[in-house]
């Protein structure tokens, strides 16, 4: 945590997204975004963020550092708490203060994330003298540490990002999202450009330098075998909505939610490489156009009429566990001896 927010007095939770909504308007149509997301992130702890592509999960991490393009982005409702601030009430000037030094990015592809004509080394400086008032020499000095930090050796500090490979400039992303030890670190699909050997490499290294500087990662992903490996919470999302959340145990271990047994039952079986794939039926639905009901009821095989007609509640199936589905109503609830509070 850093010396600012140990002066506001600490929250246990890095993070608290309540409520929010976002939509996107252009001529003639609204894009509903994310329809009413809650989250927390405990100090210290990582959430994995899984959904398909447009199910909302960029658009979260955007409003996180209040960065979502106007005039056709606008967030309807909701809060965004850094450890008890709120995000989207601050102004311009506070924003220039908390985006790069308490919460930083990691942006999905590095090839558009560098500047082509600064080095390296001046990219990570940059957010240095920023935050940390240090002139331009210290600034580099610590530039270079951070590319060693990265794995990187300092002497290519005075380098240009074409002169790296794909797995480097991922690296020199990292360093500049570190490089003023934010409290919160957001990585947006961070390994996707990537082959399967850098991906691992990449992986580790965030796990490695989130525990050293004791910081909070949400981790958004479409993978959940990254989630396995780096993550102590899940959130499942869905057409602008979290439809389950827990621990890593609960989502693997106790799936409740069909949409997110969707999700393992697409996953090849390694054990049995014979076992055919159960993709998902049908496609996200159009964001401009939501489903009636359950945004899921059209691709589930469990769904039943009022899952067309009413947005199931979120139900608490444990402490850790909940889910937003019809099936696990009360009633539901109640035969499988489970909490059922909404």
């Amino acid at each position: 945590m850093n010396e600012a927010a140990a002066g506001k007095g600490f929250s246990m939770n890095t993070l608290e997204i309540r409520n929010l909504t976002v939509e996107y308007t252009s001529d003639d149509e609204t894009v509903h975004a994310v329809n009413g997301v809650d989250l927390v992130i405990p100090s210290g702890k990582t959430l994995g963020l899984v959904g398909e592509t447009g199910a909302g999960k960029t658009t979260t991490a955007l409003a996180v550092l209040n960065l979502i393009p106007e005039p056709q982005g606008r967030i309807l409702s909701g809060e965004v708490l850094l450890e008890g601030e709120n995000v989207l009430a601050m102004s311009e000037k506070q924003l220039h203060t908390v985006r790069g030094d308490r919460v930083a990015m990691i942006f999905q592809d590095p090839m558009t994330s560098l500047n082509p004509i600064q080095t390296v080394g001046e990219q990570i400086a940059e957010g240095i003298r920023l935050h940390r008032k240090v002139d331009a020499k210290e600034a580099m000095r610590q530039a270079i540490d951070m590319l060693d930090t990265v794995g990187i050796p300092g002497d290519r500090a005075l380098e240009y990002p074409h002169q790296f490979s794909g797995g480097m400039k991922q690296r020199v992303v990292i360093a500049i999202a570190l490089a003023c030890r934010p409290d919160l670190l957001i990585a947006d699909e961070p390994t996707t450009a990537l082959d399967v050997t850098i991906q691992a490499q990449v992986l580790k290294l965030i796990g490695e330098l989130r525990e050293k500087q004791q910081m909070s990662l949400l981790m958004i992903t479409h993978d959940l075998g990254i989630v396995a490996e780096v993550c102590d919470e899940v959130a499942i999302m869905y057409a602008g909505r979290i439809m389950e959340q827990g621990t890593l145990a609960d989502i693997f271990d106790n799936v409740r939610h069909p949409y997110t047994r969707g999700l393992f039952d697409s996953l090849p079986d390694i054990e049995n490489r014979r076992a055919e794939l159960k993709p998902i039926k049908g496609l996200m639905p159009d964001p401009t156009n939501l489903p009636s009901g359950c945004p899921f009821h059209p691709r589930c095989d469990y769904a039943r009429p009022e899952c067309s007609q009413a947005l199931p509640e979120t139900r608490r199936l444990s402490d850790t566990h909940i889910v937003r589905c019809h099936l696990y109503n009360e009633a539901a609830c109640d035969m499988l001896g489970v909490k059922a509070d909404g």
